[in-house]
């Protein structure tokens, strides 16, 4: 099954809208960006705009990279036929096989679709732990109890988000190269067959 941009696209925008809505909340305030804790105003200074500006570019690159990967699916080349999903990385990135630990780093051929992927797989990711840092922003300029109880008890939120959008990165990716490589036996069985035969 094909993946679709839209879905995806609008649940991304959506939850980025809303964290970027509240986060304005609280660090609009006199003081307010002394509670924040995204990397670029913690670490860097940035201010609300800047940090509004850069979140509004990398969404647009992210989402790029969703619609090329949605537009492009399927339209792969192989060297040879792919035993399991593992092999048709490696073949995909290399040309050859047991190298598929390598794509967490590098590859060797068609960057675009590497990169597509990364895009795709982080727009799935980002849009899920955004619901949760919409929440964590309303409770925190709110006032709520169990914000309050889940900061004492995590110590630094903001760490376990990053954990958990990790988590979810690695689980969309193996779901889409499970995706991918069974697509691509499906359409290219024939020459599995050949290849078999042979």
């Amino acid at each position: 099954m094909r993946p679709h941009f839209l879905p995806w696209a609008i649940a991304f925008v959506i939850t980025r809208a809303g964290d970027l809505w509240s986060t304005a909340l609280f660090m609009l305030q006199p003081g307010g960006e002394a509670g924040e804790m995204n990397p670029l105003t913690s670490l860097f200074g940035l201010g609300y705009w800047p940090l509004t500006a850069s979140t509004i570019l990398v969404s647009a690159l992210l989402l790029y990279g969703h619609w090329h990967y949605c537009k492009h699916f399927g339209k792969r080349t192989l060297p040879s036929v792919p035993s399991n999903r593992s092999e048709y990385a490696s073949l995909l990135f290399f040309g050859r096989v047991g190298q598929a630990w390598k794509t967490l780093f590098t590859v060797e051929r068609n960057q675009r679709l590497h990169y597509s992927q990364l895009a795709h797989v982080l727009v799935k990711a980002i849009a899920c732990v955004s619901v949760l840092a919409v929440l964590h922003n309303l409770g925190q300029f709110h006032g709520w109890a169990l914000n309050d109880h889940l900061r004492t008890m995590l110590i630094r939120p903001s760490l376990v988000y990053y954990g958990i959008c990790i988590l979810l990165a690695w689980f969309f990716a193996s779901r889409m190269l499970t995706k991918e490589y069974l697509h691509w036996l499906d359409h290219n069985s024939s020459t599995s067959r050949t290849t078999g035969a042979a």
